[in-house]
């Protein structure tokens, strides 16, 4: 047999093992199940939602509660949670009580119950919020950048949009300004551009907030801050 048979091979078996793992959400009577890529029932229909497996792990959602399937169907993770997220960098950002925190797969908190508010941890870093007031935290827990601004958005190509005094503007992942604060909205960049409104004209700029064309006035929400949640 030649290598490429045998590259050939090993592609036709790995489709294979990936269409056999596939599972496929079904609904029955109002409830949500999963079945493989036979028709063969997985989990049962027993769930008001099942999120997307990430990291070996997917959300349910049993009436106002969360907790975490594995793929046989098994509850790792109780129904202890009123909002959930996906698994991502070893870590699902959770609620309890009025409280956002971090666990892992474990269900161990990882980073406190301390935040109002809180994102998903992106490119290594999350923002949160304490009662007004936004910042950034590290995987570890460690606070990036102090808790500081009126709101904050997503880390994208090393900048974030951040709000102070009414104004947008931009930082690193230092803290330090890029942008300054003359923007109304502004939001996160997008392929070395972003889209912002100064008065009632909006604008795509590149990293050096440099004009690059004229944009529609409603806000794009491609690029829109925001959580990801269930």
């Amino acid at each position: 047999m030649t290598q490429k048979s045998i590259v050939i091979l090993l592609l036709i078996f790995s489709a294979h093992i990936a269409i056999s793992q596939e599972l496929i959400q079904f609904n029955e009577k109002g409830k949500v199940g999963l079945r493989d890529a036979s028709g063969q029932i997985i989990i049962p229909a027993k769930y008001d939602a099942i999120g997307n497996f990430s990291e070996g792990l997917a959300l349910v959602v049993d009436h106002e509660m969360r907790g975490y399937i594995d793929r046989h169907g098994d509850l790792l993770i109780p129904f202890n949670y009123t909002e959930g997220a996906t698994f991502s960098n070893g870590v699902a950002r959770v609620k309890s009580g009025n409280k956002y925190g971090f666990i892992n797969h474990q269900n161990q908190s990882v980073i406190p119950f301390d935040y109002d508010e809180a994102g998903d941890f992106y490119n290594g870093v999350a923002r949160v919020r304490k009662g007004s007031n936004w910042g950034y935290i590290e995987l570890g827990g460690d606070e990036l950048i102090s808790l500081t601004y009126e709101y904050a958005g997503n880390f994208r190509e090393g900048m974030a949009p951040v709000k102070s005094n009414s104004k947008w503007g931009y930082i690193d992942r230092c803290g330090t300004i890029m942008l300054p604060f003359e923007y109304d909205q502004a939001h996160e960049f997008q392929k070395g551009k972003a889209w912002v409104l100064k008065g009632d004209s909006a604008f795509y700029i590149d990293k050096s907030g440099k004009f690059i064309s004229k944009a529609e006035q409603q806000t794009p929400t491609v690029n829109a801050p925001r959580n990801e949640s269930h």
